[in-house]
């Protein structure tokens, strides 16, 4: 009877040993899933005083933390724009998506050329990647004043115009995505984006 109640006692004590790690697990993810959330735009509208222009945004991972990435901003009169999504799931996911959405926002800031911004995130991106992880990514650059759009695709999903109650993907040649090959040179396309699109 004393050996039972010694195992009893024992599982018990392991059980809540255990509850205790996943519950110091589900807070961490929680953690980081707060952190991921709060990199990415949050304020809606973006920018209040324009008219020209109407932006919402809004991410839900397949898991707690995840590798989707947006972001925005306008600078010299010229949206930039990314969207992406890394290779895999969870937290390895997360944390190449803070380096890459880091990476656009820092080359951006000083770079207007969208091929060689992409260019820029991907030489960083190979640099040391043993994991193996590659990120589909798509950068534009609008020019608010005259409709122009320069972008350039890595391997993601080309966004959708719609015009004239009519939806049609962007021509988008889709490239390497990032992280595959660092001497990778990226095609920059353009399009006229309508104001009334």
């Amino acid at each position: 009877l004393s050996f039972i109640i010694m195992r009893t006692v024992k599982s018990i004590y392991k059980l809540r040993d255990a509850n205790a790690e996943k519950q110091r697990l589900d807070n961490e993810l929680m953690i980081a899933r707060n952190i991921q959330m709060n990199m990415l735009p949050e304020t809606y509208p973006p920018f209040p005083d324009r008219n020209d222009i109407d932006l919402y945004g809004s991410l839900f991972p397949a898991k707690m933390v995840g590798g989707d990435l947006y972001d925005f901003f306008i600078r010299d009169e010229k949206l930039y724009f990314c969207i992406g999504d890394v290779s895999g799931k969870s937290v390895p996911a997360a944390l190449v998506m803070a380096v890459a959405h880091s990476l656009f926002l820092s080359i951006s800031s000083h770079e207007s050329h969208p091929a060689r911004i992409m260019q820029g995130i991907n030489e960083s991106l190979c640099r040391g990647n043993e994991s193996n992880m590659f990120v589909t990514f798509f950068i534009g650059v609008l020019d608010l004043p005259t409709g122009i759009m320069r972008y350039c695709n890595a391997g993601h999903n080309p966004p959708l115009i719609k015009k004239d109650d009519v939806v049609e993907p962007l021509p988008a040649k889709a490239n390497l995505p990032l992280g595959v090959m660092a001497e990778m040179d990226y095609l920059l396309q353009q399009v006229i984006i309508d104001p009334e699109t």
